[in-house]
């Protein structure tokens, strides 16, 4: 797992222009204090740019967290779909699906914590707008999966264990966990479906 760069942002992600710059920078101070504990200075220093620059490009740090926010979602969302291959079969494609986002987690931890940010440090409208409209996307693999290996029995079941198995995969990666526990939430999902 790639460890968290003690370089400020700008020097250790590739950017294209300040704008992009000043959000890849505004990501990781988001993703490290959440919303209200990060100041402007934070993240000017994280974009090595200065304070008018963000207000140049954002206008207010609301928007630049809002841009922050869909940013970061559509970057994921691209990068499970590149990562999840089509299988033959049902438990192949939720095996998939559990890989990508551990892999996702490990090669962009700033930016997957982004995303967890949100659930715990957000202003509620941001926090809102952000479910309303990109809430499902990551549950539309699920659904996908299951619409092209459809199980013979407990399809409601099996589709309701893997959404919220997901889920909480996804959110174990939003604290730190112990680091002589470990879960597979693939395996414990395997056993229930059997059970079903």
């Amino acid at each position: 797992m790639r460890k968290i760069s003690d370089k400020p942002a700008w020097q250790t992600y590739k950017w294209r222009d300040s704008k992009e710059r000043i959000l890849i920078g505004a990501t990781v101070a988001f993703s490290r204090k959440g919303f209200y504990g990060t100041s402007v200075r934070e993240i000017s220093l994280e974009a090595g740019l200065e304070q008018p620059s963000i207000y140049h490009h954002f206008g207010s740090k609301e928007n630049l967290y809002w841009s922050c926010l869909r940013a970061t979602h559509l970057f994921m969302i691209r990068n499970l779909r590149r990562r999840m291959v089509k299988q033959a079969t049902l438990e192949g494609e939720i095996r998939q699906m559990f890989r990508a986002v551990g892999w996702f987690h490990a090669e962009y931890p700033e930016f997957f914590a982004l995303m967890f940010s949100l659930v715990y440090s957000s202003p509620r409208e941001i926090g809102d707008r952000y479910t309303s409209l990109y809430g499902g996307d990551i549950f539309q693999f699920v659904a996908n999966a299951f619409d092209r290996h459809p199980p013979r029995t407990g399809r409601l079941e099996k589709y309701s264990l893997t959404v919220h198995t997901l889920y909480s995969h996804i959110l174990s990666y939003s604290g730190s966990r112990p680091k002589n526990l470990h879960i597979s939430y693939f395996q414990a999902l395997r056993k229930l479906f059997r059970a079903l």
